[in-house]
């Protein structure tokens, strides 16, 4: 990729991004080495997305954020039913078309899905909560019903401990928890990867964008890697 292209896309992510951290550039930089726009087409690792325009190479590539910084991947069945189920609602609007701005932000939905779901996971069967000096056991509680157990007994989010770690409330937070079970190419797809979702609940995406099933199989395949990596972690 031309440099002048490379530093408007840094720029443009460096204007949203929430949850960047040291280092990140570097990676990013790295990723867009293996992007280029030639005859009417991005090219990603050999994938080539048809455009038209080349103002459109901004939304081509922030919709398709897992596939240029982790690679190809696979779609994954064998993961909770909540991200499974929002797997299938991505493939049914790709396969519609039209609606892309819906299939971008289901795909990186399968993400959050899946962080709120090895969360829950990782609780595990019966789940040790502390508030101060009060000790609670709470039994098949998932990521979802403990904030809501949280915010029902008026504790704040801040002093609560779950299984002996301070509890991840907030998006970043839950991030930054799963990262344990991340590299940093991994780490830095799904960061950004969820900002850009937040930014389509809200209405804030300037760019028109174009995301393809090898985004979704991409995000599916390495929410996946995630959970192995739990189940290697409890094993031991």
């Amino acid at each position: 990729m031309k440099k002048s292209l490379e530093k408007r896309i840094i720029k443009i992510i460096n204007d949203f991004f929430q949850y960047g951290k040291k280092g990140d550039e570097e990676v990013l930089i790295e990723s867009l080495e293996n992007v280029e726009y030639k005859s009417k087409k991005l090219i990603i690792n050999n994938f080539e997305i048809p455009l038209e325009k080349k103002e459109n190479i901004i939304g081509a590539i922030l919709a398709n954020i897992p596939l240029i910084i982790l690679g190809e991947g696979e779609i994954k069945w064998d993961l909770p039913e909540k991200v499974v189920k929002v797997q299938r609602d991505a493939l049914k609007l790709l396969e519609i078309g039209g609606f892309n701005e819906l299939a971008t932000l289901e795909i990186y939905l399968v993400i959050e899905m899946a962080l709120r779901s090895l969360y829950s996971l990782w609780l595990g069967d019966v789940t040790q909560i502390k508030y101060g000096k009060k000790k609670i056991k709470a039994k098949d509680i998932d990521y979802r019903r403990l904030k809501l157990l949280i915010h029902n007994k008026g504790w704040s989010k801040y002093k609560v401990k779950v299984n002996g770690e301070a509890f991840p409330f907030s998006q970043g937070s839950l991030l930054s928890w799963a990262e344990r079970f991340m590299d940093n190419k991994t780490s830095l797809a799904f960061r950004l990867a969820i900002n850009v979702r937040n930014l389509l609940a809200h209405g804030e995406v300037e760019w028109e964008l174009f995301p393809t099933v090898n985004s979704l199989y991409s995000s599916s395949y390495y929410s996946w890697l995630m959970f192995q990596r739990l189940k290697a972690k409890s094993q031991t």
